[in-house]
């Protein structure tokens, strides 16, 4: 029988270093380059410094607790306002005719002087009105006016679309304006003189404004679980300064003059704003006034001054050859009155919002304010590091390196005497 020796495994000294031995030492390599940073609380006894350190913090609390909290009442949730007003116009207003004999002034009233809307209400201050009916007539504007001659001289077109109304292709003497000439058209008659007249109504400014305000503020509710809700209503009753306001009173708001705007009119927006601390209850809850009315177009332009609506009234009427002698009227023909009015255009639009007590809302202005005492310490170690002449000295006490070498001493029993927390104790 032949024994066979097993086979005996090499010394260590003998052993191959392989990749893996290569690979451990790399990475060896690499964590030594790493380096974990811990804060280090170093004690300067500086009265200066100190004094400017609780300097800082006592005005980031002064502003935490005074601006964003109490001024900014940053322990309040709010909401946006919601709602809709509704306007009635009430007055009575009188046009002076002073040429006309039979009829020296015409009487008005609201109605005939209010247009209203979704976005507010439009008053008239300053009326033309034009009696038309259909036929033949010259054209008003100026570039209706020709020159006198065969086709090939006027600038008159038959079937051409002028803005008085369709073209026949004459040119025609006026007499009206003696001297003129001026095309010939087929459309209502006479047509709208084109400089606007200059006639206000009397009385307009001292119309009343019923506003009637209702206001929610969503996510907000009573202890019945309603919505909480202000109207200025007062049941039926106007107010004056409260729910009743003249015209003049609302443009007085915008600094407008209404002497200013009677003859050519305004663009204006008038903005009910609430701020309301539901905290204190509905009762306290009300608008801001005066309200804030801001006019929008340009007083002194040519192009876009002021604001003016046309309507049409029916009306039944035999046409009156004399005044308007440049008109052939249809016999048995259609009537009308066009009303063309300036005045100011209010738009009516309600902002703001309602505010209560909520605990996340303070906690969170807290968190975010606190965060700035940070600030104290950033400043101070600023001058301590950078500013100060013992600069250098305050970094070797603030930065401390500590490295492989000594880690390896502790791992080997032979701890950094300087180092005494990171020893090993046996």
């Amino acid at each position: 029988v032949h024994w066979s020796r097993p086979l005996e495994a090499p010394p260590l000294s003998l052993r191959s270093k392989g990749p893996r031995v290569a690979d451990m030492g790399a990475a060896t390599s690499a964590l030594k380059n790493v380096g974990y940073s811990t804060q280090k609380q170093v004690v300067i006894k500086s009265w200066s410094l100190t004094l400017l350190y609780y300097s800082i913090v006592a005005i980031v609390l002064a502003y935490v607790v005074g601006f964003s909290i109490v001024l900014k009442k940053g322990y309040q949730a709010s909401t946006p306002a919601a709602g809709s007003v509704a306007v009635k116009v009430k007055g009575v207003s009188v046009k002076r005719q002073p040429g006309n004999v039979a009829e020296p002034f015409v009487l008005y009233d609201a109605t005939d002087l209010t247009v209203y809307d979704n976005g507010g209400v439009f008053i008239a201050t300053n009326i033309m009105r034009t009696e038309q009916a259909r036929g033949r007539c010259l054209g008003t504007y100026h570039d209706e006016a020709c020159i006198p001659g065969g086709p090939d001289v006027n600038n008159c077109t038959e079937g051409f679309l002028s803005r008085t109304g369709m073209q026949t292709g004459h040119c025609n003497a006026s007499k009206v304006q003696p001297g003129m000439h001026r095309c010939e058209v087929i459309g209502w008659c006479p047509g709208e003189p084109e400089e606007d007249e200059i006639s206000p109504l009397g009385n307009v400014g001292n119309f009343t404004l019923f506003l009637r305000t209702n206001v929610k503020f969503p996510g907000m509710q009573d202890a019945d679980g309603k919505t909480l809700e202000f109207t200025n209503a007062n049941g039926t009753v106007p107010t004056f300064g409260w729910n009743l306001f003249s015209l003049n009173d609302i443009l007085g708001f915008g600094g407008i003059r209404y002497e200013d705007i009677q003859a050519t009119g305004a663009d204006v927006v008038m903005n009910i704003y609430f701020d309301c601390d539901l905290d204190l209850g509905m009762e306290k809850c009300g608008p801001r006034l005066p309200f804030e009315v801001v006019r929008l177009d340009t007083p002194n332009s040519e192009l876009s001054r002021g604001y003016n609506m046309r309507w049409l009234s029916a009306v039944s009427f035999v046409p009156d050859v004399e005044s308007a002698p440049d008109a052939v009227f249809d016999a048995g023909g259609d009537t009308r009155a066009v009303v063309k009015a300036f005045g100011p255009r209010i738009r009516v639009q309600i902002t703001g919002q309602g505010r209560r007590w909520d605990l996340m809302r303070l906690t969170t202005t807290l968190g975010a304010g606190l965060a700035l005492l940070g600030v104290a310490t950033l400043v101070v170690d600023l001058l301590l590091l950078y500013v100060l002449p013992l600069k250098h000295t305050y970094q070797g006490l603030k930065y401390q390196m500590y490295g492989a070498e000594e880690e390896e001493g502790v791992t080997t029993g032979s701890a950094s005497e300087e180092e005494p927390l990171l020893g090993v104790g046996g």
